[in-house]
């Protein structure tokens, strides 16, 4: 370990455990986690668009225990750069529930097709289009948390006690309650287009294909109730 991080570590635990709204993000992000995991766990999938979602999947989970372990230590700035690497994620799943059969071009495509294909700004033109959508939301959202955690440049936005120009981890009670929020409303959205693009209808093993179908169901109504309670909390927050 670079740097002993067991009292800033500790600090934001107290503030998390003292957060109703942080506890029930966290509660809501582990049951995103535990969804993914249940479907990455099955070897029932064998087709390799359906192993391509998995893997995205996988990148997700992945991304959230990573941008989680560096906001509970302090490290407020990669852990905003695992939640870009979510959002980035969240929309080719999307791309992908809407449209399928991109998934193979995805998969075969040369590095130089792939890159003009599907680079992020053009995912985000294709889902703003599909949508009838004037606005940027996709835009704006992406731009914020590369700001934040990833782009640099001259006018990069440094996450630091009073923005100062300083080093090392701190304890933060503000944003690492804030931290959730965004882990989960993200980690939500990547885990609802996750279950409509990978396909189940392949799997001959009839029980679990309808358990799996059940599972879906039963994160969709978590997935409505959890956003509306999201919204509501962004709304309180703002007044």
């Amino acid at each position: 370990m670079l740097l002993n991080v067991s009292a800033i570590h500790d600090q934001n635990s107290r503030y998390l455990e003292h957060s109703k709204q942080a506890q029930e993000n966290l509660e809501m992000a582990s049951s995103c986690i535990d969804t993914i995991s249940d479907f990455a766990r099955i070897e029932g999938f064998s087709r390799e668009d359906d192993v391509a979602i998995l893997r995205l999947g996988i990148r997700v989970l992945n991304d959230a225990g990573a941008a989680a372990s560096c906001a509970h230590s302090g490290y407020y700035q990669p852990a905003l750069s695992m939640i870009r690497d979510i959002v980035e994620v969240s929309f080719l799943l999307d791309l992908f529930q809407r449209q399928p059969e991109r998934i193979a071009e995805w998969r075969t495509s040369s590095e130089a097709d792939r890159k003009k294909k599907f680079k992020p700004v053009k995912i985000r033109e294709t889902l703003d289009a599909l949508d009838g959508r004037q606005e940027n939301v996709r835009k704006a959202a992406y731009d914020f948390f590369s700001g934040h955690g990833t782009h640099i440049d001259p006018f990069m936005q440094l996450v630091s006690p009073d923005s100062l120009t300083m080093i090392g981890p701190f304890a933060n009670e503000q944003i690492v309650i804030g931290f959730t929020f965004d882990l989960t409303r993200w980690l939500l959205l990547a885990t609802g287009f996750f279950l409509k693009a990978i396909d189940i209808s392949h799997i001959k093993d009839e029980g679990l294909r309808s358990s799996l179908t059940q599972k879906k169901i039963n994160f969709t109504v978590q997935l409505a109730s959890a956003t509306a309670r999201l919204n509501r909390a962004q709304i309180a927050g703002s007044d």
